[in-house]
């Protein structure tokens, strides 16, 4: 059989316009699509109206549960916000002790500058100190300078002698001290040097 192009284009047609009628013959056979005839009236009466469901045991049930499903979203939301506000307050409690704690680090950091400043003070008040006990002992007779320098610790001695000027008047009281005194304090001034 020999088919013409004429017959090919009229089979295609055919088949397109054909497709939907069987397709909705085969939708109302299985039950997919149905037709029904409504008054177009009462479609406006049904759906005015509040249509209210029979009242079952199962509904009853479903009821039930979704209440107490409710009342317990309820409670757990609650009890997050009381938690929410535990964690807020003690979040600024945290906040507060923190500032607390940089006001005291700031205080103690003011209070270690004054005290080194305090120690610096005391370590130049001491320097004053033994220059004036070097000129007094250094305006002093070597023999009379040398009995009280000898009763001193061998560090303040030291000091005392170093804060002298006058060489030859060290070399006098280094002369009338103890010799074992001598030998101490000049080892010992000999290791700083």
């Amino acid at each position: 059989m020999k088919l013409t192009i004429k017959d090919a284009v009229m089979i295609a047609v055919v088949s397109l316009l054909m497709f939907p009628v069987v397709y909705m013959s085969m939708m109302f056979v299985t039950g997919r699509a149905k037709l029904e005839f409504v008054n177009p009236n009462a479609k406006k009466e049904v759906s005015g109206e509040v249509k209210r469901q029979k009242s079952s045991s199962k509904l009853d049930s479903m009821q039930i549960v979704n209440t107490e499903s409710f009342a317990a979203k309820v409670r757990e939301s609650a009890e997050v916000a009381k938690e929410r506000e535990a964690l807020t307050r003690e979040q600024e409690r945290l906040n507060e002790l923190i500032a607390e704690l940089n006001k005291a680090k700031e205080e103690l950091s003011a209070e270690r500058v004054r005290f080194e400043g305090m120690v610096s003070n005391n370590g130049e008040l001491e320097m004053k100190r033994i220059k004036q006990l070097a000129r007094v002992y250094g305006a002093m007779r070597a023999n009379e300078a040398a009995l009280i320098l000898e009763t001193l610790n061998d560090d303040l001695f030291i000091k005392i002698i170093k804060a002298i000027s006058d060489d030859r008047q060290k070399a006098k009281i280094m002369a009338a001290i103890s010799k074992g005194k001598a030998s101490r304090v000049s080892a010992k001034m000999g290791k700083k040097i």
